[in-house]
């Protein structure tokens, strides 16, 4: 991740993402997400943003601790402070030494069972005091994987019945372990789409051109453009 140019990427998304937008970030199974997620992304979005993870069988939990392992002094006592302040719902089974555990779910793949299980959870989130601003899913892909068509369902009747325009979702979503077909579905739904690889982030949707300094180009928004890297 050292020729990620973290400091444009945090920025760009940051600054672009909105209130109901659904963000998925896509990774090849062999990608360090761990590194990503718990080194790059959750600090960016926190600052002094409230944010909320939504784990998956316990997917974020393991890269949390995959991360933690492989990281000493400044920065292990850093995450430990940081993940002080950050909500977990879990849905499946996993651990929760990623967060505080705010609420437990039993993932559902039918989808009026779907929406009892996330209605209740999302209104308390809205009336909350401390609402979240972004929402971060580990594991989607499994919960599509293992769920087949009625997952896909069970996610599309959500995102256009449940109220989830008060903060911005950002799923991380494995590439590798979806048909192209449902990629394609939660790509057509998304507000913005990155890919990562390598060291580079590329923007697929949603993106606006760079110019060659890192400046924000014209505001037109072509696919294919990747984010300017350090070096």
């Amino acid at each position: 991740m050292s020729a990620l140019n973290v400091s444009s990427f945090g920025t760009y998304l940051l600054g672009r993402a909105r209130r109901g937008d659904m963000i998925i970030l896509e990774y090849p199974s062999t990608y360090p997400m761990e590194r990503f997620s718990w080194g790059v992304l959750i600090p960016a979005l926190m600052g002094k943003r409230n944010v909320v993870v939504v784990d998956f069988f316990g997917i974020g939990d393991v890269m949390f601790r995959n991360y933690v392992r492989g990281i000493s002094g400044g920065e292990y006592s850093k995450t430990l402070e940081m993940i002080k302040e950050l909500k977990v719902i879990k849905v499946g089974p996993g651990g929760g030494s990623c967060g505080e555990v705010i609420d437990e779910i039993v993932p559902t793949y039918e989808p009026q069972s779907a929406l009892k299980s996330y209605h209740s959870v999302i209104n308390r989130l809205v009336n909350s005091p401390t609402k979240p601003d972004y929402m971060v899913t580990f594991g989607l892909a499994m919960y599509l994987r293992f769920g087949g068509d009625g997952a896909i369902r069970s996610l599309l009747t959500g995102l256009s019945t449940l109220p989830v325009e008060d903060w911005a979702w950002v799923h991380l979503v494995n590439r590798n372990a979806l048909p192209d077909e449902t990629m394609a579905i939660i790509e057509e739904v998304s507000s913005m789409i990155f890919e990562l690889s390598g060291d580079e982030v590329t923007v697929k949707k949603g993106g606006e051109v760079f110019a060659a300094d890192g400046r924000d180009g014209s505001t037109d928004r072509p696919a294919g453009k990747t984010l300017p890297r350090e070096g």
